[in-house]
């Protein structure tokens, strides 16, 4: 499954983290689900919507308020920007 757009909102990834789950395109550890949107074809993940599951996401670019409602949900991004170092948001 590939995500329509180079960006993906909370609400959206919220909508079909179970089916990527189901697909073998996201693992589960533990009680949370790992997504590397970045193979996905997603570029960036803004935060429009919720996210109540706890995931660790891997995307080039991350807005603040994306970054807050995944560290409140028990999760974490790591943003990997083109010609930098990974940063971890935790």
């Amino acid at each position: 499954m590939r995500p329509s757009g180079p960006t993906l909102n909370l609400w959206q990834l919220s909508a079909v983290t179970e089916k990527l789950v189901n697909e073998k395109k996201a693992q589960l550890a533990g009680e949370k689900v790992i997504i590397n949107l970045k193979e996905l074809g997603v570029r960036k993940l803004l935060g429009t919507g919720s996210i109540s599951r706890a995931v660790q996401v891997t995307v080039g670019e991350c807005s603040e308020s994306a970054l807050k409602k995944i560290k409140d949900a028990g999760g974490e991004a790591i943003v990997t920007k083109p010609a930098a170092q990974p940063v971890t948001a935790k």
